[in-house]
């Protein structure tokens, strides 16, 4: 997907939020977007499709953090399994970066593993959403995503 895929989700009152998504998966990225469109949220939502996307993206925030120009998210949405650098380590990367680990992060996954799940939450993940297969619970599980925004 990468950088060249991203977009934006916005409503008309123009309050603007930046939700990361991290996933290589096409279906649950439009999946995503149409979630948080359905749900009214004022985010834009910006997409990578893998872990090395996700770091560059923060690095590129971070050099232009430095000329004023801000472009952090405000959340991170971050699938495991994906090409190149999966989302474990990415996850490991930003917990271990002190301008990185600041930004919310929420993992969004097939898997439901309790070693998955147990890591995520020592890296500093806010919560572990196991993808859900029904589109009504792709809104419901989006929409109690702005507790962290």
């Amino acid at each position: 997907m990468g950088q060249k895929g991203l977009s934006q989700v916005k409503d008309s009152s123009g309050d603007r939020k930046i939700v990361l998504v991290a996933d290589d998966d096409a279906d649950d990225c439009l999946l995503i977007k149409d979630a948080l469109i359905d749900n009214g949220l004022n985010w834009d939502a910006q997409f990578v499709g893998d872990g090395i996307e996700l770091i560059e993206y923060l690095e590129n925030c971070d050099r232009r953090e430095k000329q004023s120009i801000g472009c952090f998210p405000n959340l991170i949405i971050l699938d495991l399994n994906m090409p190149r650098k999966g989302g474990r380590e990415a996850l490991r990367e930003i917990s271990a970066h002190s301008r990185f680990n600041k930004i919310p992060i929420v993992i969004l996954t097939t898997s439901d593993e309790p070693q998955d799940i147990e890591l995520c939450s020592s890296l500093g993940a806010r919560r572990f959403i196991t993808k859900p297969t029904m589109y009504t619970d792709w809104l419901e599980k989006v929409g109690d995503l702005k507790e962290f925004v």
